[in-house]
């Protein structure tokens, strides 16, 4: 607990995403811990793995809602962008790259709620989770791409919210577990071998 003798949480600062969420650097130095605050055997396990399905389905939800953000703020921004006498979403390779940006939005939400249904019903494992995770993040890293690029040099200026969405899409590619190890959980499951120890 916070005052405990030993025990320090310092801020981590400097963060280009994720600005809104608090996270600290623990450190455990001669701390004493009572027994009751202790987790009982094979507790962490199960208690680890509900909070890493739940959070996963979280995450994939974030990412569904941060390339929908960015697909609406790039199909905003490319009809009132005039360029060569026409709308920049006028153009084909506009309209291209903002069908696909809206594929993978369509196909995060169709992920997301789908795994929210199974764990409404408690009938999902924990590769489910992972599987959605890891495809959720990866398609909104794509899709908030796309839309970045849609929006030329103005893609990279926090005054049109689709550089936050794409920087804070990198970190939830990222966390709750990277891309890869999700995806290996995934086919640990699927293939009954285990890929990693």
């Amino acid at each position: 607990e916070k005052g405990t003798p030993g025990f320090t949480a310092t801020a981590i600062e400097g963060k280009c995403a994720l600005r809104g969420i608090e996270n600290a650097d623990i450190i455990f130095s001669n701390c004493f811990i009572p027994a009751a605050n202790k987790m009982r055997p094979g507790g962490f396990s199960n208690n680890t793995k509900r909070v890493l399905e739940s959070s996963r389905a979280l995450v994939a939800a974030a990412c569904t809602g941060l390339v929908i953000g960015a697909y609406d703020a790039a199909l905003q921004y490319s009809s009132m962008r005039i360029q060569f006498g026409r709308p920049l979403a006028h153009f084909q390779l506009i309209q291209e790259r903002l069908m696909r940006a809206l594929g993978f939005a369509s196909g995060c939400l169709a992920l997301s709620v789908q795994l929210g249904r199974r764990l409404d019903k408690g009938s999902s494992s924990p590769a489910l989770p992972a599987l959605v995770k890891a495809t959720a993040s990866l398609w909104a890293r794509e899709g908030t791409k796309l839309c970045r690029e849609i929006m030329g040099g103005n893609g990279i200026l926090l005054d049109f919210s689709v550089a936050k969405a794409f920087a804070d899409v990198e970190a939830l590619y990222t966390y709750e577990g990277t891309y890869d190890i999700n995806m290996l959980i995934a086919g640990r499951e699927a293939t009954g071998f285990s890929a990693f120890k």
